[in-house]
Protein backbone atom coordinates (compact mmCIF):
# COMPACT_ATOMS: atom_id res chain seq x y z
CA UNK A 1 0.00 0.00 0.00
CA UNK A 2 0.82 3.49 -0.88
CA UNK A 3 1.92 6.11 1.42
CA UNK A 4 0.68 9.62 1.31
CA UNK A 5 3.69 10.80 0.67
CA UNK A 6 4.48 7.92 -2.26
CA UNK A 7 0.91 9.18 -3.40
CA UNK A 8 1.95 12.90 -3.86
CA UNK A 9 5.37 12.10 -5.33
CA UNK A 10 3.78 9.75 -7.60
CA UNK A 11 1.27 12.40 -9.01
CA UNK A 12 3.88 15.02 -9.29
CA UNK A 13 5.87 12.67 -11.28
CA UNK A 14 3.27 12.18 -13.31
CA UNK A 15 2.04 15.59 -13.97
CA UNK A 16 5.89 16.48 -14.69
CA UNK A 17 5.53 13.64 -17.18
CA UNK A 18 3.01 14.99 -19.38
CA UNK A 19 4.22 18.64 -19.27
CA UNK A 20 7.18 17.47 -20.62
CA UNK A 21 6.01 15.09 -23.15
CA UNK A 22 3.83 17.95 -24.47
CA UNK A 23 6.98 20.80 -24.28
CA UNK A 24 9.16 18.28 -26.38
CA UNK A 25 6.29 18.33 -28.56
CA UNK A 26 5.96 21.44 -28.95
CA UNK A 27 9.74 21.62 -30.22
CA UNK A 28 10.93 22.32 -33.69
CA UNK A 29 13.50 19.80 -34.97
CA UNK A 30 17.13 20.99 -35.47
CA UNK A 31 17.85 19.17 -38.31
CA UNK A 32 18.03 20.82 -42.07
CA UNK A 33 18.07 17.18 -43.48
CA UNK A 34 20.05 16.47 -46.35
CA UNK A 35 20.00 19.67 -48.26
CA UNK A 36 21.48 21.45 -45.01
CA UNK A 37 24.21 18.77 -44.75
CA UNK A 38 25.25 19.07 -48.47
CA UNK A 39 24.62 22.89 -49.26
CA UNK A 40 25.31 24.63 -45.63
CA UNK A 41 23.30 27.77 -45.41
CA UNK A 42 23.52 31.05 -45.29
CA UNK A 43 26.47 32.79 -42.77
CA UNK A 44 24.27 35.82 -42.33
CA UNK A 45 21.66 33.86 -41.25
CA UNK A 46 23.60 31.83 -39.29
CA UNK A 47 25.41 34.70 -37.32
CA UNK A 48 22.11 36.61 -36.79
CA UNK A 49 20.31 33.23 -34.79
CA UNK A 50 24.02 33.07 -33.01
CA UNK A 51 23.49 35.85 -31.45
CA UNK A 52 20.22 36.04 -30.39
CA UNK A 53 19.51 32.26 -30.19
CA UNK A 54 19.07 32.36 -26.14
CA UNK A 55 16.05 35.02 -26.67
CA UNK A 56 14.48 32.45 -29.70
CA UNK A 57 11.30 30.80 -28.77
CA UNK A 58 12.89 26.91 -28.56
CA UNK A 59 15.95 28.26 -26.61
CA UNK A 60 13.34 29.20 -23.83
CA UNK A 61 11.55 25.43 -24.68
CA UNK A 62 15.15 23.65 -24.41
CA UNK A 63 15.88 25.39 -21.24
CA UNK A 64 12.56 24.30 -19.50
CA UNK A 65 12.57 20.56 -20.96
CA UNK A 66 15.85 20.62 -19.25
CA UNK A 67 14.54 22.09 -15.91
CA UNK A 68 11.50 19.43 -16.19
CA UNK A 69 13.60 16.51 -16.95
CA UNK A 70 16.22 17.74 -13.62
CA UNK A 71 12.52 18.17 -11.70
CA UNK A 72 11.55 14.52 -13.16
CA UNK A 73 14.77 12.82 -12.40
CA UNK A 74 14.62 14.37 -8.50
CA UNK A 75 11.57 13.11 -8.50
CA UNK A 76 11.76 10.03 -9.08
CA UNK A 77 14.79 9.65 -7.05
CA UNK A 78 13.21 11.10 -3.96
CA UNK A 79 10.00 8.11 -4.92
CA UNK A 80 12.91 5.29 -4.85
CA UNK A 81 14.36 6.80 -1.71
CA UNK A 82 10.81 6.50 0.20
CA UNK A 83 9.83 3.66 -1.09
CA UNK A 84 13.42 2.03 0.09
CA UNK A 85 12.70 3.44 3.07
CA UNK A 86 9.04 2.27 4.20
CA UNK A 87 9.81 -1.32 2.83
Amino acid sequence: MLTTSEWIISILLMVVAIVMIIIVLFQQSDDDGLSGAIGGSSSAYDSYLGKNENRTTGAKLARFTKLLATVFFVFVMVLDIIILINQ
